[in-house]
């Protein structure tokens, strides 16, 4: 497939910065409007969303009409030497986004023609940023996963997946993961394949009682799926999961606790097979009735891991660097990166001791993309550089390792046009 240079599309944030409870009713999704290829030329989409990332919401009903333009779900996963990026693009009048694969053997640099994944599945419902689609590759297998309409919280229900077998270039319906057969809501989806081409996946749900942390595994490119097993039965309702594969069969899961609300760490070290108990990823003891909405970052590099996670425990505020070697059972102290509005964090490594830690900050009523560099394996970093131009709103940053340093995404916008996502090389 021929790659040419790509135009830009992503996601429109709103300034405000609030946390909402997740079980009372939630805030109004921020206002968009659908975007053309060029200029806009057909009125704005309505869509009846699901509740927003209230990081950046304003206060109101649950499901209230909301008309969103451009982009607003971006996922990212690196094999090899090839970028895959997994897109929600609503440019096209529809209550329902397209979902967009598109690939780069260059580093980013360029990108294929995008290719629709969920053609022939169940639509997604309203995917945003902070539950994102999710996109997890091995080699030439990929696999794609999204909500769709049930009877969960905000009329969230089960999962959906597509599958590739040629890199991207065709999609066929995949099967629905989890065994419950229930129309709730399954969310807060997280997929990564590990170096025998398994492809591991954890959700939220309530089968039978609270939110739970649930898992199952693929060893066929998507197919099939394990039996699902419970990693823990109640957990934060409404804040994203990350998964991270180590090259020795460990899977690691980083999540957001309950009672404290502070974030957590369970780890396999046999494939997914069996689970250690959670172990706490920064002791901070926050307490707060509600969900924030905030996740945070997991890599594994050799025998250590590395977090990056984000409280909003009072006079603590802020995103932490953490590090285990003991398979996530005990954890550094934790270590501030930015100030205390730096949220939203994520982490990728090229080497032994080489980190990079992105994150974004509001202040003034602006959303900015801040990232920092470590050389020693983060006992010390660089001082943080913002990466997003002044005089927009930018969110939601991912880094990836790649040939020749770090690639950084994020979603934007300005007042009165299309949302766009950007990404740059950082050395």
């Amino acid at each position: 497939m021929p790659l040419r240079p790509v135009r830009f599309f992503a996601t429109a944030l709103v300034a405000s910065l609030a946390f909402v409870a997740c079980k009372p009713t939630p805030p109004a999704p921020p206002v968009f409007a659908p975007p053309p290829t060029t200029a806009p030329t057909a009125a704005p989409t309505t869509t009846n969303a699901s509740d927003t990332h209230t990081a950046h919401a304003s206060h109101g009903k649950s499901k209230k009409d909301v008309t969103r333009w451009g982009v607003d779900s971006l996922d990212v996963a690196v094999d090899g030497n090839t970028i895959h990026l997994l897109l929600a693009d609503y440019a096209t009048n529809s209550k329902t986004p397209a979902l967009l694969h598109l690939r780069s053997t260059d580093a980013g640099a360029n990108w294929s023609k995008p290719v629709r994944v969920e053609a022939g599945a169940t639509p997604p419902l309203a995917p945003h940023r902070g539950m994102d689609a999710q996109l997890a590759v091995s080699g030439a297998k990929l696999v794609a996963i999204w909500n769709t309409a049930g009877t969960g919280f905000n009329g969230r229900g089960p999962m959906a997946t597509a599958i590739s077998a040629d890199g991207g270039a065709t999609w066929q319906p995949g099967p629905n993961p989890a065994d419950d057969g229930l129309p709730s809501d399954h969310s807060f989806v997280d997929c990564a394949a590990d170096a025998s081409g398994t492809f591991h996946l954890v959700w939220l749900d309530s089968r039978g009682g609270p939110k739970g942390l649930r898992y199952a595994n693929s060893k066929d490119g998507g197919k099939t799926w394990s039996k699902n097993a419970t990693l823990k039965p109640e957990t934060c309702e409404c804040c994203w999961n990350t998964l991270a594969v180590g090259t020795d069969g460990s899977v690691h899961t980083l999540f957001r606790d309950k009672n404290p609300r502070d974030m957590a760490v369970i780890s396999s070290t046999d494939h997914g097979a069996s689970w250690s108990d959670p172990a706490k990823v920064g002791r901070f003891n926050w307490d707060f009735a509600g969900c924030p909405h905030v996740g945070g970052g997991l890599i594994v590099r050799g025998s250590t891991l590395h977090a990056l996670v984000w409280t909003g425990a009072t006079g603590q505020s802020g995103a932490y660097h953490l590090s285990s070697s003991d398979q996530g059972q005990s954890w550094s102290a934790p270590q501030r990166l930015g100030d205390a509005d730096a949220r939203r964090g994520d982490l990728a490594s090229t080497s032994a001791q080489s980190l990079a830690a992105v994150w974004d900050r509001v202040s003034d009523g602006e959303s900015s993309i801040i990232a920092a560099i470590s050389s020693n394996g983060g006992k010390t970093w660089t001082e943080p550089k913002q990466l997003s131009a002044k005089g927009i709103n930018a969110a939601y940053p991912r880094v990836v390792a790649v040939s020749g340093g770090y690639r950084v995404f994020w979603t934007e916008s300005v007042t009165g046009q299309s949302n766009v996502w950007k990404s740059v090389l950082l050395p």
